[in-house]
């Protein structure tokens, strides 16, 4: 089933591609352009054309959309932001007059009463940028980010410049010559002295300026002898006409902008010993909305239980939190978080993003197995309904501006205006309470009450399962008794069970819902923090992580050899096993960042897991802190013990000389070795000699040769027996 936004490609015809701009209530007619057209405005037709050839395999539904500008909020030039934001308000009032703004005569009217009540208010705009904006929107995927400047498709970003006869950048301050332009022969010459000098000679280690120095004098030099016979070099006559010698800033810039650095050092090192010293270490109400997806409403609880530690079920943690998004419409809940952390941006976070989560895997991680229709909700709103504290707009602003979320906050101690969602709040617990060891009771903290806490036995995976198998109750089965249905819900008997007016909404009234990838939506929502990136890897919450770019760009290496320095990271708070790197530039994307082995114990933790074992183990090492003074004390004393021993049987000092002492020492050690080969033989079925002046017991053997002076051969079965050997 087509939505708005889709884009449709017809592969017989290079170039014309489609964009749904709206649907009718009816699904009978859409509203479209094409959006490699320049000069493409919308137009209506009949939706049955789109889904025949659609049908008939002359156009197929793109499953991604390159023309989105999906950006990260927080990189966006402050001056472009202004300009967007100027351009929004311009449009604004038009797009969303529709019908009306995609009838060419109504346009046209609209149009023109927009710049003429520009005009009064001496804003710069004309009927031709207003046109521009729209086309812009309406082609790029009907977000406000759309309407941001292309500055980065200017200029030769990451390309060579062509060199003139006039000399690029500042003039020289001092000198006659103006300087020369690094020119392709320029390049060409430095890859070959860096290839006979730098990269190759092992031996002298040249460096940089060596390198510099080879050049200039091999290929921009002239040489001569003169009377005196000592060879001169002198600057060629091209060298001089180009504007002088090329400087080693130039040849520096050449290099760094060429040259992979790390791939140079490893081949001068030698693969051996590069390998070794410098590798790197390893987010009535129902009046308001027209169908799904038309408003969620999103609030939170702490839960009415106490739960155990999952590393230590003796440990009781509190209770959880718990968030809930509401669909308004259908009642549906269409995403849930359960978690330690308070009321806050991470958890509402959590809760938005489980909203395009696809459910089946979602339950599955969870050991619960479902089907798709179960649990079929994994779109964006046109709203979100939430509290003030939890969605500032500062925090959002990415995911409203890429995929055109609006935000509504509820007003203080106005909890009504999110009636609906706060009413699950009595719903869910009702399931589940009478059964959950822990769960509080009014006469908690009563005098003479129960004191609810000792009896806690989940920890909070198991509570998240339980929270799973009474939210896919009440989907599914929960007949809402005061549901204000329309006209047309009534008149198709649609039953008042959130699946079946979601189900019903679905088919009748879908302009509202908006499909995204959802890694790039929890993208946008996850928290972020600062990590390090050092020589054992990208450093978090005392954790350490890989990607595939840090190990294509040798970042690990970098940071041993040079020094560690700083990202951001964003994360998910219920799943520490990996993080998230932002790809470089402005574009939205990310890296997915693993841990390495050196934190495996971390390994299938949440992240208030991992700080709990952070906090047992400084505990610990307090502890152990404590005790080591007396156990280096007992060590002293016991070292004091035997040398003090040593010297009391060495006696009195003799009146030998030192030269005396000294002259035989490679004797004794010869004598003492051969003492100490007595005493330590091992003979099978016997014990080491002890130590003393007493000699071991000599078995001789029954053999015509006098055996030699040391023999340490095994003895015979008869030996070990104690038995003569047959003479034979």
């Amino acid at each position: 089933m087509l939505r708005v936004g889709d884009l449709i490609d017809y592969p017989d015809a290079p170039g014309e591609r489609l964009r749904i701009l709206w649907l009718s209530s009816n699904n009978e007619t859409a509203a479209t352009i094409l959006v490699d057209v320049d000069d493409a405005l919308p137009e209506l037709c009949p939706l049955q054309k789109v889904n025949d050839a659609l049908e008939a395999d002359r156009a197929r539904l793109m499953l991604s959309d390159p023309y989105l500008p999906l950006v990260n909020e927080s990189k966006v030039k402050e001056g472009h932001k202004i300009i967007r934001d100027a351009r929004w308000k311009h449009i604004e009032t038009l797009v969303n007059d529709v019908p009306a703004i995609f009838d060419p005569r109504r346009r046209s009217a609209l149009v023109q009463a927009l710049v003429a009540e520009a005009m009064t208010l001496n804003e710069k705009v004309t009927r031709v940028s207003v046109y521009l904006y729209l086309r812009r929107y309406w082609t790029r995927g009907m977000t406000p980010n759309a309407l941001l400047p292309d500055y980065s498709k200017c200029g030769g970003k990451g390309k060579s410049k062509s060199a003139s006869e006039k000399k690029r950048g500042r003039p020289r301050k001092y000198g006659s010559e103006p300087g020369a332009n690094l020119t392709e022969e320029d390049r060409q010459i430095f890859r070959v002295a860096f290839s006979r000098r730098y990269a190759s000679d092992k031996q002298r280690k040249w460096t940089l300026k060596d390198v510099y120095d080879y050049a200039i004098e091999n290929f921009y030099c002239d040489k001569f002898v003169d009377e005196n016979g000592r060879v001169v070099h002198v600057e060629k006559e091209s060298t001089r006409k180009a504007g002088g010698l090329l400087t080693l800033r130039q040849f520096r810039f050449w290099n760094d902008s060429e040259n992979n650095r790390l791939e140079i050092k490893r081949k001068r090192l030698g693969a051996k010993l590069y390998d070794k010293d410098l590798r790197g270490l390893i987010g009535t109400s129902t009046a308001e909305v027209m169908g799904p997806g038309s408003r969620y409403q999103i609030d939170a609880t702490i839960a009415d239980v106490y739960l155990v530690s999952r590393l230590d079920r003796t440990r009781i943690i509190g209770r959880p939190v718990l968030y809930v998004v509401i669909d308004v419409f259908s009642r549906m809940i269409v995403g849930i978080y359960v978690g330690l952390e308070g009321p806050s941006w991470v958890s509402a976070m959590m809760a938005l993003a489980n909203t395009v989560e696809d459910k089946v895997a979602f339950c599955k991680r969870h050991g619960i197995n479902i089907e798709t229709e179960d649990w079929p909700c994994h779109f964006l709103p046109a709203v979100f309904l939430g509290d003030r504290g939890e969605i500032e707009p500062d925090k959002i602003n990415t995911l409203v501006n890429n995929f055109n979320v609006k935000v509504e906050n509820a007003s203080s101690y106005r909890a009504d205006w999110k009636g609906i969602v706060e009413q699950r709040f009595r719903l869910l617990p009702a399931k589940f309470k009478k059964f959950v060891p822990g769960y509080i009771e009014p006469d908690f903290r009563a005098r003479g009450g129960h004191d609810y806490r000792l009896d806690a036995v989940l920890d909070l995976e198991e509570f998240t399962q339980i929270i799973i198998e009474c939210v896919l109750h009440y989907n599914n089965h929960h007949e809402i008794k005061r549901y204000d249905a329309d006209r047309d819900v009534k008149a198709d008997g649609v039953p008042s069970i959130p699946r079946e007016l979601w189900e019903w909404g679905v088919r009748h009234r879908t302009g509202a819902m908006r499909e995204f990838p959802q890694e790039i939506v929890r993208y946008s929502l996850m928290p972020r923090h600062i990590a390090s990136v050092t020589a054992h890897g990208i450093y978090f919450r005392e954790n350490y992580y890989t990607c595939p770019r840090a190990m294509e760009e040798r970042w690990f290496d970098l940071a041993r050899q040079e020094d560690r320095w700083k990202v951001e990271v964003a994360y998910d708070p219920r799943d520490f096993d990996t993080v998230y790197l932002g790809d470089a530039g402005d574009r939205l994307g990310f890296q997915v960042c693993n841990l390495t082995d050196r934190s495996r114990a971390s390994r299938d933790l949440s992240l208030w897991e991992v700080d709990q074992l952070d906090q047992d183990e400084k505990h610990r090492k307090a502890d152990r802190a404590n005790k080591a003074p007396y156990a280096n004390a007992d060590l002293n004393a016991a070292i004091g013990k035997v040398v003090q021993g040593a010297i009391e049987k060495q006696g009195a000092p003799t009146k030998t000389s030192a030269a005396e002492r000294t002259r035989d020492i490679r004797k004794n050690r010869a004598a003492e070795k051969e003492a100490n080969r007595e005493r330590e033989a091992f003979r099978p079925g016997g014990t080491v000699a002890e130590v003393g002046p007493a000699k071991a017991k000599v078995i001789p053997m029954p053999t015509s040769r006098k055996p030699p002076a040391n023999d340490y051969s095994l003895p015979s079965i008869n030996e070990i027996r104690g038995e003569k050997d047959d003479d034979r």
